[in-house]
């Protein structure tokens, strides 16, 4: 199981789960594609009924403490929108004496990226989540950018306090993998619906993506056939 090469996945994002998220615009220097490295952990898990996972994980940093023992990091941004436009908190204001609103904020705002670094913090094994507020010097000036202020959690204390159960997200895997086990060899394409608690499994064919040149994706979803539709209410 991976993600397709080149997608969003990669990109770095803001108030991605915001009410009124920034607008999609290439040609600017905020654009996803246009922005912006690690030490890898490969792991294992034996799921039952011979199912064994093998991932690789992600560690950003790695701290030497006092007695000599290696403490493994994870490391992250967060990126301040404008507060004005995203109905926010400013944080020069806010974050020395309120930093908890802050964090709520981004919590509202970017709930699903918060909870994926929680999740490759707790799956990578790191002794500590490590996040920085990050702004820019000048609203207008792209290039130059300040740390305002970290904040240090350990994984799974965190993963408590954002109320992310990770026995849930082991059993929304389980089921993931039970149901593509059922089905033939060929390509398959998982797609989590944006507004909904609802995963889809399609059976694609086997050339799909395979070229780069096609015009905008133009008969892409000619052949997709919906296997199955999986809903939950905390995915």
């Amino acid at each position: 199981m991976d993600k397709r090469d080149h997608t969003e996945f990669d990109l770095l994002t803001v108030n991605e789960s915001s009410v009124e998220p920034p607008t999609d615009d290439d040609s600017s220097c905020n654009s996803p594609r246009n922005l912006a490295s690690v030490g890898y952990r490969y792991k294992k898990w034996e799921l039952g009924s011979d199912i064994v996972l093998v991932a690789r994980c992600e560690h950003d940093g790695v701290l030497q403490t006092p007695s000599g023992e290696p403490q493994f990091m994870t490391i992250k941004a967060l990126n301040e929108w404008d507060s004005k436009l995203a109905n926010g908190v400013e944080w020069r204001q806010k974050l020395d004496t309120q930093r908890g609103a802050v964090l709520a904020n981004e919590l509202r705002n970017n709930a699903c990226k918060l909870a994926k670094w929680t999740v490759q913090a707790v799956l990578a094994g790191s002794d500590q989540l490590k996040l920085g507020y990050v702004s820019r010097i000048n609203p207008r000036d792209h290039s130059r950018h300040v740390i305002l202020g970290t904040q240090q959690f350990k994984p799974h204390e965190f993963a408590t306090q954002i109320n992310l159960s990770m026995d849930n997200a082991w059993g929304i895997l389980r089921c993931i993998i039970d149901l593509v086990m059922k089905q033939k060899d060929g390509k398959y394409l998982i797609m989590k619906d944006p507004n909904k608690p609802i995963i889809r499994l399609y059976d694609i064919p086997d050339n799909t993506f395979d070229s780069d040149d096609s015009d905008d994706g133009e008969g892409d979803d000619e052949g997709f056939q919906q296997v199955y539709n999986y809903a939950h209410n905390k995915i």
